[in-house]
């Protein structure tokens, strides 16, 4: 049986080879501290998880249900079921740092249960990206923001480029092409690709990508901004959200370029 001194251990070892960036205090001063958060939570969770028969799948589907609970939560107009989102959004990561560290020393790694924590990312960003534009429509008590909300969702949903991906995962699955294709591309092609991406990809994913992403440094902002808010006489959310937008519509647009 695992004591909670073995699986700090696990943690820690796992992720300094992983994700050693995480481990840089003078570098990422924020993930230094919230990746040490996550790794103590995890560990006691994980302690807990086994001595009952709950399976790593089952804690990545709550951690993605825990994504829609706080966009719906953070969209209700009321001061106790927002302050609850925050907490929800603020520590639901324990969840994601849990599922695969569980499912490792178990042995029960699986396929499906990497395809679910994508997903469940994908829910949490969703839920809280929606959930803090109606937050803002409802604190401001403008029309403007609920169809900003629409639309947030549409220019990250439709972006060719995860169009294009879905493409070319189905044509692999269905047939043996994709090495042709690629080999079929002439020089000046891949000359022009390789050096398109070497000029812009770093800005690309330094200022676009990265500003405000779903990572926790940006969702805690957040969380600060309209803990602020709820106490202070500011108002500066729907600022963010309008950025927030912006950026996705940015790469809405970049994705045909």
């Amino acid at each position: 049986m695992y004591t909670i001194r073995d699986l700090r251990k696990y943690q820690y070892d796992y992720h300094k080879e992983n994700f050693p960036f995480a481990f840089n205090f003078i570098k990422n001063p924020y993930s230094f501290l919230k990746a040490r958060f996550y790794m103590e939570s995890s560990a006691v969770f994980v302690w807990f998880l086994l001595k009952t028969n709950i399976k790593p799948n089952t804690v990545t589907i709550i951690y993605g249900i825990a994504g829609i609970i706080t966009g719906i939560l953070l969209s209700i107009p009321n001061y106790y079921t927002v302050i609850v989102a925050l907490f929800i959004a603020f520590t639901k990561g324990i969840l994601d740092w849990s599922d695969g560290h569980l499912a490792r020393i178990t042995g029960q790694t699986s396929l499906t249960g990497y395809i679910l924590d994508g997903y469940g990312a994908i829910l949490n960003s969703y839920g809280f990206q929606i959930g803090l534009g109606l937050y803002v429509a409802n604190r401001t008590d403008s029309l403007i923001f609920y169809y900003l909300v629409i639309l947030l969702v549409f220019v990250k949903a439709a972006g060719l480029i995860q169009y294009s991906r879905n493409i070319l995962l189905k044509e692999i699955s269905t047939t043996k092409v994709m090495s042709n294709f690629i080999a079929n591309y002439s020089p000046h092609v891949k000359g022009a690709i390789t050096i398109r991406i070497s000029r812009l990809r770093y800005i690309y994913d330094r200022y676009i990508v990265g500003f405000l992403d779903d990572r926790s440094r940006s969702v805690d902002f957040i969380c600060l901004i309209i803990l602020l808010e709820l106490h202070f006489a500011i108002n500066i959310s729907h600022i963010i959200f309008i950025l927030l937008l912006a950026k996705y519509i940015i790469i809405f647009v970049g994705s045909f370029y």
